[in-house]
């Protein structure tokens, strides 16, 4: 299962070299009998995610974040410059993933399904995913911000408790 995202700037354009990269990884996939379908938009992404083998995304800190919480490998094809430029670095040096260009849709297609057809490289990429993955932060953020509440209220009641 292949999980892919669209890009923060949908375009016709976009949707049709995501569509076409998906068309051509399906096609390049079917004599080992994978199938590979566009969905377009969805709400659900989270389900996708947990059944996908792959992600194809852009390079946005939250997808990835939940991505390699979940030991899935990312093929990066888009970024916001400057503001998402730094994320495709940790993805690549991180080796979970790799970055092809959205213009490249044979390029994209190609590397993933050499993914999807090579199991010891999927499992490399999936356990590269998960050591730098954080499934458990938010639980861990929301210990440390109650932690600090109570530190804060032990000091404001001493404070009081003085005067």
């Amino acid at each position: 299962v292949v999980a892919a995202t669209e890009s923060n700037n949908s375009s016709e354009y976009e949707t049709e070299v995501l569509n076409e990269a998906v068309i051509t990884a399906s096609n390049s996939l079917v004599e080992h009998h994978v199938k590979v379908m566009g969905l377009g938009f969805i709400t659900n992404m989270a389900e996708y995610m947990v059944a996908a083998d792959v992600l194809v995304s852009k390079a946005g800190p939250g997808t990835i974040a939940e991505a390699a919480s979940l030991s899935l490998p990312v093929m990066l094809t888009s970024f916001l410059p400057g503001q998402e430029e730094g994320n495709v670095d940790y993805v690549v040096q991180g080796e979970f993933g790799t970055f092809v260009s959205d213009s490249d849709p044979q390029g994209i297609s190609d590397v993933v399904a050499s993914w999807l057809t090579d199991e010891q490289k999927l499992k490399h990429l999936s356990a590269n995913a998960k050591k730098c993955g954080a499934p458990d932060a938010a639980a861990e953020i929301v210990e440390a911000i109650g932690e600090s509440a109570l530190r804060w209220k032990n000091i404001n009641d001493s404070k009081h408790a003085k005067s």
